[in-house]
Parts: C-alpha cells; sequence; structure tokens
C-alpha cells in the first residue's frame, strides 16, 4: 500500500518560525535517513547529494553539531541577488560574476545578481553545472512507500517487461533528436508536443491533456490509465521533452537529454495501455526543465494543493553507455525517497536478468523528480550512470549514435522502470474463463463441480443461480458443490476474482427415473415432537422426472427403521407433465418420541394408472435426532 501523511499545518508552523534563521550548509553525507530527518524539524531549500542548504536557528544549529553533523553557515545574498552553487566540475563560477560564499570540494556557493543570470539558469535546478535554490519554499517531508514484494516474479508483470521493444525506443529518440531544437521557448517544441500526442490517440484506454503553464514555454502533456479499486492512489512516471543547447538559435538534438527518457514513457504507456493496474498511473512529458524544472514544478505545486497521493519516477537519460562500462542503472539519491528506491531496484533486480544497480548522489545536476520530493510525494530518478553519463549533453553532439549510443542499455533500463511501476500499481489479473466438469452429485443439488481455466489462482467468490456457495482453491481450478433447485434448466455460475467475474452456464437436469428429495434430517422440537419442515409430524418431499407421461403416478413409501415398510403408506395421485416438473407432497411421520435415533427410509416409484408396472427409484434416508 502507498501512503501519504499529511503535514501541512506543521510545515507551515516550521516554515513561518525559520524566517530570518541563518543559511546553513548541512553535510549528511551517506546517511538519507538523517536528510530526511532534518526536512521534516528544519527549513531546507536545496539536497546537493550529501549536504543540504537550510535555515536553521542558533540553538537547533548546536544541537544538531552535538550530534556529529558538520554545520558551515554562510552568508545570506543581498537584495537583488540570488543564491547559486555551480559545480566545480563546470566552467560556470567566473561567467556568473557572483560573490564566493562558501566553497567545497565538488561544487562553490555564490550570491549572484539576478540580472547576471543567463536565461536558462533562473528556475530551481541545475543546469551546466548551476543551480539557483529558491529560499522561499521550504521543502514538505514525503511518506515512506510501503509495498509487499513478492517471494518471486510475478507473472503478470514479467510479461509486461517483456513487452519492451528496442526498435520502438530508438525510434521515438531518432524522431524526436530530428527536430532542429525542442527548446521550451521556441516553436519547434511543438512539434515534439504533436509527436507524443498523436502516438496518445493511438492508445483509447488513456485520457490525456495538454497542460500550459506558463505562455513563455511549451506545454505538458499529462496522459492517466484510471486505477481498479484505489484510483485516488497515483503511480506517476515523467521524463522532459524540451532540449537545450547553447544559445537560443543552435541545434539541439537533445537525443540523450532527453528523448531517451521521452521515448521511455511513450513506450511504457503503449505497454501499460493494454492492462488495468489497482492504482491509476499518470505518464508525463514536461516543458521548460532545462530552464529550471519550470513545468514539473509547477505540476507538482498544483498536485501538492489539490491533495493528490502520487509515488513519482523520473527518467533522464538513459542510452548513453561509456566504452568499458557494464550494463546497469544508477538510482539517483539526493531528491530521491529512499524506501522507493529500495522497491524499484529490487524489482529490477528481480525482472530484467542483466542490469546491475547502483546508487549515487548527482553533484552536477539534477531533474524533475526534484520538484515531486520538493513538494512532498516519495521520488526517484534512475539514470543511466554516476559519473560516466554522456559528456555531450546540452550540445549538438547530442545525437544518436554519439549521445545516445547504445539502446540495449535504454531497453533494459525502461524494462527496469516498467517492472518498478507495475509493482506498485499492482497489475488486475482478467476475469476467470473457466468451464465446468461435473464429476459426482445428484443433478439437482450437491452436484460436485470442478471449474478449470485462465485466472483461477486468486478466486474471491462462486456463485451458482445467484446464490453464494463455499469452494475450494486449487492452483489453476476451483471446486464447489451446487445449492439444491426445485427447477430444471441452466443458472449461471459465477467466479470472482480482483479483475471480475467470469461466467458459465450450469444445467440442472432432473433425471428418469423420478428423484425424490427430502430434507437432510428430521430435527426433534419441543416437548418431544418430530418437527419438519415446520410442520410438526409431516416432511415435505419432492419429486422431479422428465420423463413421466401424463396418466404416470409416483408412490412414495415411508419405512421406520431397517427399512421395514411402516403402517403409514401415502399414494401421491398428482399427474406431471411430460416434459418434466416438479411437485411437493407432504407425508404424514409419526409423533412419537420414543422414535429418536431410528431411520426413517423414503422409497420413490413409479407406477402406471392400473398399478400394473412399478420401478424403484432413490431412497432418501433420515435420522430422527
Amino acid at each position: 500500500m502507498l501512503l501519504r501523511s499529511s503535514l501541512a499545518v506543521s510545515f507551515l508552523f516550521s516554515a513561518l518560525a525559520a524566517q530570518g534563521h541563518p543559511l546553513h550548509l548541512v553535510r549528511y553525507g551517506t546517511d538519507l535517513a538523517q536528510r530526511d530527518t532534518l526536512i521534516r524539524t528544519v527549513s531546507v531549500f536545496a539536497d546537493l547529494g550529501q549536504h543540504v542548504v537550510a535555515r536553521i536557528e542558533p540553538t537547533r544549529a548546536r544541537d544538531l553539531q552535538g550530534r556529529g553533523l558538520e554545520l558551515s553557515p554562510f552568508a545570506e545574498p543581498a537584495a537583488g541577488e540570488v543564491l547559486v552553487v555551480c559545480s566545480r566540475s563546470k566552467s560556470g563560477m567566473g561567467e556568473l560574476h557572483g560573490r564566493l560564499l562558501l566553497s567545497r570540494r565538488a561544487f562553490f556557493v555564490l550570491a549572484v545578481p539576478e540580472g547576471t543570470l543567463p536565461q536558462d539558469c533562473r528556475g530551481s535546478a541545475f543546469h551546466g553545472g548551476r543551480q539557483v535554490i529558491d529560499l522561499d519554499v521550504p521543502y514538505r517531508p514525503t511518506p515512506e512507500v510501503n509495498v509487499v514484494l513478492p517471494a518471486g516474479p510475478n507473472p503478470r508483470i514479467a510479461a509486461l517487461v517483456a513487452q519492451v521493444q528496442q526498435p520502438n525506443l530508438q525510434a521515438d529518440v531518432n524522431t524526436l533528436s530530428a527536430i532542429f531544437t525542442r527548446r521550451s521557448t521556441r516553436a519547434e517544441n511543438a512539434q515534439a508536443v504533436s509527436h507524443v500526442t498523436a502516438r496518445l490517440q493511438t492508445l483509447p484506454t488513456l485520457t490525456w491533456t495538454t497542460q500550459v503553464f506558463n505562455a513563455t514555454y511549451g506545454p505538458n502533456i499529462i496522459a492517466e490509465l484510471p486505477g481498479t479499486d484505489l484510483p485516488a492512489e497515483i503511480v506517476m512516471v515523467g521524463a522532459h521533452l524540451d532540449s537545450i543547447a547553447g544559445s537560443s538559435t543552435t541545434r539541439s538534438p537533445g537525443a540523450d537529454d532527453n528523448a531517451s527518457g521521452s521515448a521511455a514513457v511513450l513506450e511504457i504507456a503503449r505497454i501499460f495501455a493494454t492492462q488495468r493496474f489497482r492504482r491509476t498511473i499518470r505518464f508525463a512529458w514536461w516543458n521548460g526543465e532545462e530552464q529550471g524544472l519550470v513545468g514539473s514544478n509547477a505540476y507538482a505545486v498544483a498536485a501538492a494543493g489539490r491533495g493528490d497521493r502520487i509515488t513519482y519516477v523520473n527518467t533522464d537519460m538513459n542510452a548513453y553507455r561509456a566504452s568499458g562500462d557494464g550494463y546497469d542503472v544508477d538510482y539517483i539519491l539526493n531528491d530521491s525517497t529512499p524506501s522507493l528506491v529500495s522497491v524499484l531496484s529490487a524489482a529490477t533486480t528481480t525482472y530484467v536478468a542483466g542490469l546491475g544497480v547502483n546508487s549515487a548522489s548527482l553533484s552536477g545536476g539534477t531533474s524533475d523528480h526534484r520538484s515531486f520530493f520538493r513538494a512532498g510525494f516519495a521520488a526517484a530518478f534512475p539514470f543511466e550512470d554516476v559519473p560516466t553519463y554522456s559528456p555531450f549533453i546540452h550540445t549538438s553532439n547530442d545525437t544518436v549514435g554519439t549521445s545516445a549510443n547504445d539502446f540495449l542499455l535504454s531497453k533494459l533500463i525502461t524494462q527496469s522502470i516498467v517492472a518498478g511501476l507495475a509493482t506498485l500499481a499492482e497489475p488486475v489479473p482478467p476475469a476467470p474463463t473457466f468451464t465446468l466438469d461435473v464429476s459426482a452429485g445428484p443433478t439437482v443439488g450437491g452436484t460436485t463441480v470442478v471449474a478449470t481455466g485462465t485466472e483461477l489462482e486468486a478466486v474471491v467468490a462462486v456463485s451458482v443461480g445467484g446464490r453464494a456457495v463455499p469452494f475450494t482453491q486449487q492452483p489453476s481450478s476451483v471446486t464447489f458443490a451446487t445449492p439444491a433447485s426445485l427447477v430444471a434448466g441452466a443458472v449461471d455460475v459465477a467466479i470472482t476474482n480482483a479483475g471480475g467475474v467470469g461466467r458459465a452456464p450450469f444445467t440442472y437436469a432432473i433425471t428418469s427415473p423420478p428423484v425424490l428429495r427430502v430434507p437432510a434430517t428430521l430435527a426433534r422440537g419441543a416437548s418431544g415432537t418430530i418437527v419438519v419442515g415446520g410442520t410438526p409430524g409431516h416432511v415435505e418431499a419432492t419429486f422431479l422426472s422428465p420423463t413421466l407421461g401424463l396418466t404416470d403416478l409416483v408412490v412414495v413409501q415411508l419405512g421406520i427403521g431397517g427399512g421395514n415398510p411402516a403402517a403409514l403408506f401415502f399414494l401421491a395421485s398428482a399427474a406431471l407433465a411430460p416434459s418434466g416438473g416438479v411437485t411437493e407432497q407432504p407425508i404424514a411421520a409419526p409423533n412419537d418420541p420414543s422414535l429418536v435415533g431410528t431411520a426413517f427410509h423414503f422409497q420413490a416409484v413409479t407406477t402406471d394408472v392400473g398399478l400394473s408396472a412399478f420401478t424403484a427409484t432413490n431412497v432418501g434416508t433420515m435420522v430422527i435426532q
């Protein structure tokens, strides 16, 4: 089950209380539980990988230092300045002309005049090794993801994983990267949007829409597959559709960054559109990622405001493999939920042979998962490799063959995402299909029936003619007994699993010679009387036969003890129709308490009106209690 806790009131209080507290860089190292504790207890504004930027009041700062955390206070940006973190692996520090506030091995912390920021470095995200830190809205705590993983592979999930087609991934990457630029501020971005929406139009089980979040940028695209019994719990997968390289007039094919991720989401949507899941699945293609996660941030903030319950998986760059590298997927730890990473890693290991699993912090970049993690949603980011991801991104060389150079890796990573998403969303089996085998018992009721067919491994209910009956579950079959019936003909047998109801007919047949049906026991009532069917001293006998003629009669004999004839004898004078029918006749029974424990024997015979020929039929035995 996916859980989401509501911490809005405490979050608002802590955010207001943190205003004016000093800024700190806090090193949490590899202890993600410590990072998440910081998010819950102080105002955190960025997760830089092993470090967070936070506002911490002095008493709390001393407490954290006393617990062994490394805290480094630094100055506030001045009016008109913004806080920027610049990776040392990029040459952005000099370009930004910022004041150095703090220096670390992997990055600088700068105060930069807002007017000197490049146009594509104004949102809360890394771009080209630079990250603008939004000091207005702190992170919200994210929930744990609690999923009970099965002992072995789920065959339905395995079947979905097997449907990922490498040629499909490559074809979509070729199409998207052939567009001159997918830059979200350029008109050509609409070509990419059209490509995705045209594909969605071929998937009628999905509903989809384009969402304009800012007139400056191309729209987000959101598609949805409704869940069955848990539709309010949402599993979401997304990738940014836009690309970037140099200036706004530079060709930016973005084959690996991020046509590869966009193609993966298209392939996942194609596969999942044929399946039903307990939870709702949403598919997203974001715009404005390269300008600072603008599209995904707008969506995540709105979703948090609506109270959506989202678990988010991001795919950004999955098709580059450096020479000599193995085949593996790296789960990015910054801005990720550890319990979700654990579930996705386990699903990868279970379902995708040949794909290793690693995890690492990404100090030189981030992606749209940050928007969701920051807004309080569980989020994770499977990535092609740390640290040897494509060196060609954000250039005109991010092309197929150079940057997106290994579509087998793309296929394997896409398969791992399919496995993880399906594990979270839980595929629903189809309704059962079956045939019925009547193996024993009278055809008017109590018949042992075995249903064999498909999807009979997790049956929750069986009914015959609208009446629920007990059943026994076998690995691929179900056994039950039919309830008694006074009428002949076909009735509906319904077998239900989580995916729906399967149906097949069962025919109550009336045999010849006629069938005698009597109550199962004679119960002793108050004052020592025998009470049968609510009438003291009587038993109701039912006769069924399709072959009696209009002039045929049925004779019923009641014997007491050992089958010997009794003094009571009853002749049923009612005639049954040739096509079959039902009649009920009362038979008097001795009202003597001394007969408790004595067997009553009933025998039905047929005869013609002249009583010249008799045919014995069924015998029923009861014991007075």
